[in-house]
């Protein structure tokens, strides 16, 4: 049996391979014991910025994409453009990469995680993933994560969720309030969480490491007895800055 696959989404204006630079406690945590899958999306929404500790750990890579999974048209009403190409995408990544034990994602990318999660457990409405043969994901992890409070999307969250799930959030977060990742996190019939003081980012923070180390535990073989793993927790909060000074250079996202 191979390793456990993870589908990883990045947030509104990033990009694979900045979510891996923001993802690098998961990383860390994870280590060898499962594979982690961090595709781009579709939509191109131009130039934004990298928080300092994001240009620190990036060093002398340089030609980030800032990518979006939808983009809002504001009208008489809101309109999430984009969002059939890429479930379609999604679609097609889960039939070639396949299958995926888990899924995580951050901000925009949490909420099309729940949106995969919906329609792998089978909800019926007008969003489809198109052809897929993929089992339901055993877990999800969403930080920074909101419902899309669209008419369209109100079946999406009309019955609670069975996926397990953990729920990250910063209490300053000043893009997606806590309140409203708190009201998703009540879609899910059990679900955990982790509360930070800071803003709009995963912590890189041992406290958050053991966190996720212990929601994953159940999912990834071998993840609960690596005794590594206290070394990779000791080590992402000395590579990483405090989540104060995170919070401080973060940017803010204009279509979450």
């Amino acid at each position: 049996m191979g390793k456990p696959k993870v589908l990883c989404l990045h947030g509104f204006g990033e990009s694979a391979e900045l979510f891996k630079i923001r993802s690098r406690n998961l990383r860390a945590l994870v280590g060898d014991h499962a594979e982690l899958v961090y595709p781009d999306a579709p939509i191109d929404v131009g130039s934004l910025h990298m928080t300092t500790s994001d240009l620190a750990d990036a060093g002398a890579v340089s030609g980030f994409t800032n990518l979006s999974w939808w983009w809002l048209r504001r009208g008489k009403t809101y309109e999430a453009r984009g969002m059939g190409e890429s479930l379609a995408l999604l679609g097609k990544i889960l039939n070639e990469q396949g299958p995926f034990d888990g899924i995580v994602g951050f901000s925009q990318g949490a909420s099309l995680a729940v949106l995969v999660c919906a329609l792998l457990a089978g909800r019926e409405g007008p969003l489809t993933l198109g052809d897929v043969n993929h089992p339901q994901m055993k877990f999800a992890i969403l930080a920074g994560a909101f419902q899309l409070e669209m008419p369209i999307y109100e079946y999406v969250y009309a019955e609670k969720f069975t996926t397990p799930s953990l729920h990250i959030r910063g209490i300053y977060d000043t893009v997606v309030s806590p309140e409203r990742s708190l009201k998703l996190q009540h879609c899910f019939e059990s679900p955990d969480a982790f509360e930070f003081v800071g803003g709009h980012f995963i912590p890189q923070s041992p406290q958050c490491a053991r966190k996720m180390r212990a929601f994953l535990a159940p999912f990834i073989p071998g993840l609960a007895d690596d005794e590594s793993q206290a070394a990779a927790d000791s080590c992402t909060a000395t590579t990483a800055t405090t989540d104060s000074a995170d919070s401080s250079a973060e940017p803010i996202p204009t279509a979450a």
